[in-house]
């Protein structure tokens, strides 16, 4: 296996653990561990890269790809399932329905014209890591948002930049005179380094004192 494979299983590997954590969490806080609009960004990637755009990356690629899909069937799942435990409160709830199909709309076709003029393999990392760098900016405004750690935990946390950091380096050993997917590799790492060193500053969520308080 060479080296460019190598970290691209790490990379596979770091990030469905991220999924099942963010999974764990959603279900144990009764709550959505993963933005929304990260949420649409990942599920849609997932399915085109699976299904629509299938190769990319090869046969290791895919079925990381397919882990990744079913996991964020279940993510979104839950997400339906508790949306009013942070849904903003100045919002009537009825724009809930038209917002979710609204973001689906945008954002398949908006992938899908990445494909179209940069090519499949391009566009699979461009739309991969511009994903991943609005992902990153979203866990940060959820965690400012919510206060504590609420829907989140260091193994999301470090799962995901670990997951960033071996899919940025087997990135760049595989084209490292791409100047641009290299200052997004560096913008994603420091943003996911400071959502680490923030959230191991967060308060616990409450349910967490009281299981500790429980044990104690």
């Amino acid at each position: 296996m060479s080296l460019i494979d190598a970290f691209g299983l790490a990379s596979g590997i770091f990030w469905t653990i991220t999924y099942a954590f963010v999974i764990r969490q959603g279900l144990l806080d009764r709550t959505f561990a993963m933005p929304f609009l990260a949420l649409v960004m990942n599920i849609t990637w997932e399915f085109l890269f699976t299904f629509a755009y299938p190769s990319v990356g090869g046969l290791m690629q895919e079925s990381i790809n397919a882990v990744w899909f079913a996991a964020d069937v279940a993510i979104l799942a839950i997400f339906l399932k508790y949306w009013r435990s942070d849904y903003p409160r100045n919002l009537p709830e009825s724009y809930f329905w038209p917002m979710f199909v609204l973001a689906f709309s945008m954002v398949a076709p908006m992938m899908m014209a990445i494909v179209a003029v940069f090519g499949r393999d391009d566009g699979s990392v461009y739309t991969a890591y511009v994903d991943n760098l609005i992902m990153s900016v979203l866990f940060l405004t959820m965690l400012i948002r919510r206060g504590d750690r609420r829907g989140q935990s260091m193994w999301i946390a470090w799962g995901k930049l670990l997951g960033t950091l071996t899919a940025a380096v087997s990135q760049y050993l595989y084209d490292p005179s791409n100047i641009l997917w290299l200052v997004i590799y560096i913008e994603i790492v420091v943003l996911d380094t400071l959502y680490v060193f923030l959230l191991s500053k967060a308060p616990r969520y409450q349910r967490d004192l009281r299981v500790t308080a429980t044990l104690a």
